[in-house]
């Protein structure tokens, strides 16, 4: 039986031609989910077996994987169109600058 890591993250790795047929917002995601995972391994408090359990998966910014999968779906991203931010992502930002003067 396979144990499971309900702490460790990573994104799991598609295909360029299904990032294609996948909405903005479902591209912004995975965006944002790249840009949360760990420098390297060596940031990470990660055991021997998490790392392990994740080798097919993207888990680290310093791999290739990493790489290639940010630069495919900001390629993708920079042929739709822009699309606003609702007005409670900029209550939230707002908020945000504010908590940090």
């Amino acid at each position: 039986m396979e144990k499971e890591y309900k702490f460790v993250r990573f994104v799991e790795p598609v295909d360029a031609s299904a990032l294609g047929s996948m909405s903005t917002h479902s591209l912004r995601k995975r965006l944002e989910e790249l840009r949360t995972l760990h420098e390297c391994v060596e940031d990470s408090d990660w055991s021997k077996e998490e790392i392990q359990s994740v080798s097919e998966m993207i888990a680290f910014k310093n791999t290739d994987i990493w790489k290639s999968a940010w630069f495919e779906v900001k390629e993708i991203l920079a042929t739709r169109e822009h699309v606003a931010r609702s007005n409670k992502e900029r209550r939230q930002q707002a908020a945000r600058s504010k908590k940090y003067r």
